[in-house]
């Protein structure tokens, strides 16, 4: 965000994560990850240490955006990969 007269107010990569490089390592440790299915709106946090023991800290978000597979109906397409920041204390 910019002031008017030009003054830097946050740092712009703060909140943001390109999807295709940063992996289950780099993604800060402030972010939690959910996944919602397409289907039935079903959202479920994702432990992101889980899932690195099994597949490996280098997994991308976007590897793991397309192994989604809803629980509850099966759902293997359109599911989100959601990143939601912490509050800050």
């Amino acid at each position: 965000m910019r002031h008017r007269r030009g003054i830097g107010l946050a740092p712009p990569d703060r909140h943001a994560v390109e999807i295709e490089k940063a992996t289950l390592a780099t993604l800060p440790e402030w972010f939690v990850i959910y996944a919602r299915c397409h289907a039935c709106r079903r959202q479920m946090f994702i432990d992101r240490r889980d899932i690195a023991r099994r597949c490996g800290q280098d997994l991308s978000l976007a590897s793991l955006a397309k192994r989604l597979q809803c629980q509850g109906c099966g759902n293997r397409s359109g599911n989100l990969l959601l990143l939601q920041m912490l509050p800050r204390d």
